[in-house]
């Protein structure tokens, strides 16, 4: 029996290489036809919608086929990792219609939702406490919002619309709109066609935001706990950016980016300051407390 076993196991093992063989050499040989395809394509010289040749930057030189190819190359490269289109959003809203002041770009995964895995439902995204209420704070008139994830639109999508049925999210950009730099999906604020003095962007990574990290407010990761409530003390700090109508916000975004938890700050700075009106009916004191507890200062567009 153990014999007729061992026997058994190899046959299945002889069978998995020789299909992992089989495997390797259709991969390698679809790269090598797939190359050379690119190159006889790409190598030739233009033709017109007669099909007949015609010159190029390249013709006349023995190299052209090759600097044919170099080009596309490139060109292919491009595609691959720049943002796929130059200008991300629309012109900010004209009048007579009303264009919030400031433009809050959030990332979706682990600020608004997280995976969840369970042998009963399988892989899925779980919403993050307070999230309805948070999107209805921050919703336009008071925000133009806009998400900015690095999923791509085919998985997210759905997910969206989903938890945001009332679209209070004016704008969505998905992964194809980012810049794809060493491993990583790049957000591109600077292509969002708005004042960067006037944009917020919510996010955990870093390296998602390393192009433009002055804009960014950093919050921690939110991995499924569902006794979080970092959403409403985040309300609560946006609606204060918003009523304080600065100019820029990016030193505020700044001084509160230096903590590992901004709204866990902003929500014990609050209190603080609840403490101290209660103390002093001093009109200049107050204002005092106000921009030292909040951070917040009157900064002229530089």
């Amino acid at each position: 029996m153990n014999r007729f076993n061992a026997s058994e196991e190899e046959k299945r093992n002889q069978r998995m290489r020789r299909n992992t063989k089989l495997g390797v050499i259709f991969g390698a040989g679809s790269i090598i036809l797939g190359f050379t395809w690119f190159c006889i394509h790409y190598g030739k010289s233009p033709r017109d919608e007669n099909g007949l040749a015609t010159r190029d930057e390249f013709s006349g030189s023995l190299l052209a086929p090759f600097r044919r190819i170099r080009k596309h190359f490139h060109l292919w490269m491009d595609y691959v990792i720049e943002p796929s289109r130059e200008v991300l959003l629309p012109s900010p809203i004209a009048p007579p219609y009303y264009q919030p002041k400031y433009t809050l770009v959030m990332e979706l995964k682990n600020i608004l939702v997280a995976p969840d895995w369970s042998y009963t439902s399988g892989y899925r995204f779980i919403k993050r406490p307070a999230l309805d209420y948070f999107l209805t704070m921050i919703k336009y008139p008071n925000f133009e919002v806009v998400l900015y994830t690095s999923e791509s639109a085919m998985s997210a999508h759905q997910l969206v619309e989903s938890l945001d049925p009332d679209h209070c999210i004016m704008y969505k950009l998905y992964r194809d709109c980012t810049k794809y730099m060493n491993g990583h999906h790049v957000k591109v604020l600077s292509q969002l066609n708005r004042d960067m003095s006037k944009v917020i962007f919510i996010d955990h990574d870093p390296k998602s935001f390393q192009l433009n990290p002055e804009n960014v407010l950093r919050i921690p990761k939110w991995e499924g706990n569902m006794d979080d409530t970092s959403l409403v003390d985040l309300a609560e700090l946006l609606k204060t950016i918003h009523l304080s109508d600065v100019d820029d916000v990016r030193p505020t975004l700044q001084y509160y980016s230096q903590f590992d938890d901004p709204a866990k700050e902003f929500r014990r700075r609050a209190v603080e300051l609840a403490e101290k009106v209660q103390h002093t009916s001093n009109d200049s004191l107050l204002k005092r407390y106000t921009g030292k507890l909040f951070g917040f200062r009157r900064h002229a567009v530089s």
